[in-house]
């Protein structure tokens, strides 16, 4: 038979379960940003090879610290890639890049993008746009970010 003691004990300790039940059913992974996944082993040392030697490369962009979403996998010619965008703070609709990993994180390749900040070339960017590729994309990678950019929904 149980005393008071034993079933509060036992009380307590229900509650303590379904509680640690009901909060873990509640948690929820937030996706990595593509700048934090740069800084991630693999892909920081992959990311360090494709800026090296790259002249008039922003700190943003060289270090890629800035503004970025989630980066989302994509099959591009019977290919994996990673794929990310990143942008300069403050300053995304006139200064950002797209970066695809490999799938193996051993090659890295990205476009740079800036825009001159004038009514008409944020009216018709991809008029203005100044590209600097990195990490020596071949013509089937450049095609795969050039994709990436115009299909923005503002890219005009």
């Amino acid at each position: 038979m149980l005393t008071m003691i034993d079933k509060k004990m036992l009380r307590i300790a229900l509650f303590g379960a379904v509680l640690g039940i009901s909060s873990s059913s509640f948690a929820v992974d937030i996706p990595i940003s593509t700048s934090e996944l740069v800084q991630q082993s693999g892909y920081q040392q992959t990311w360090q090879k494709m800026v090296k030697g790259q002249k008039n490369l922003p700190v943003w962009a060289r270090k890629g610290a800035g503004t970025s979403s989630p980066p989302e996998w994509v099959t591009w010619q019977g290919k994996k890639y990673q794929i990310g965008n990143i942008c300069k703070p403050h300053d995304c609709a006139n200064n950002f890049m797209y970066v695809a990993f490999s799938s193996d994180k051993k090659q890295a390749w990205g476009v740079r993008v800036e825009i001159t900040d004038t009514p008409d070339a944020l009216e018709h960017p991809s008029k203005y746009a100044k590209y600097q590729w990195l990490g020596k994309p071949n013509e089937q990678v450049k095609a795969m970010l050039t994709n990436q950019i115009e299909s923005k929904p503002d890219w005009k």
